[in-house]
């Protein structure tokens, strides 16, 4: 009975999830719309007869997607990384229903959901992913063909901007530093 409450609650709130989307389409952040997600599933955060497991179902459902979406493509920058960092701890800390005022470490609360991965796990995980699907593609896509061309002309003053490969590179040398010596 519990589990068809559960699926039942979930595509629920996948409904309300849509319609949110569709009326905050036009906004240019992300973190904007997963913040509105949130914002929206307050009853199940507080709510105490669902159980942790469930909360983080529809967390990792609901809000990760809408937060993760179109991921693979992002060159993060350090403070870019460290709001969508600052954002999943706050997400976390509702499920658990404990508050910075109460000096929980981080660590402890990754401990108490459940959860093995941080968002910027995740986020290398799905672009090492679509990497690997963009290298596996016939040299004639356009895809493989964007990601190896090299365009002509001279750069703009100052130092380059951050690169798609560069950040596949710096993945790969976090996973493994002897993949990271190729050229």
């Amino acid at each position: 009975m519990g589990n068809k409450y559960n699926k039942a609650i979930i595509c629920l709130l996948a409904v309300r999830t849509d319609a949110l989307f569709v009326k905050c389409k036009s906004r240019l952040s992300v973190l904007t719309l997963a913040r509105d997600v949130l914002q929206l599933l307050c009853d199940i955060w507080s709510a105490k007869n669902l159980s942790n497991a469930t909360k983080i179902c529809v967390y990792e459902t609901l809000v990760l997607s809408v937060l993760i979406y179109n991921s693979e493509t992002w060159c993060l920058t350090a403070t870019q990384a460290q709001r969508l960092k600052v954002f999943e701890m706050a997400c976390l800390r509702k499920i658990e229903g404990v508050t910075r005022r109460d000096r929980i470490r981080n660590e402890e609360i990754y401990r108490r959901v459940g959860m093995n991965q941080d968002i910027l796990s995740w986020i290398q995980q799905r672009r090492l992913r679509y990497f690997g699907h963009i290298s596996r593609l016939q040299d004639n896509r356009y895809p493989k063909i964007a990601l190896h061309g090299r365009f002509h002309g001279q750069r703009c003053r100052g130092r380059p901007k951050k690169r798609w490969i560069d950040t596949i590179r710096r993945d790969i040398n976090k996973i493994s530093p002897a993949y990271s010596k190729q050229p």
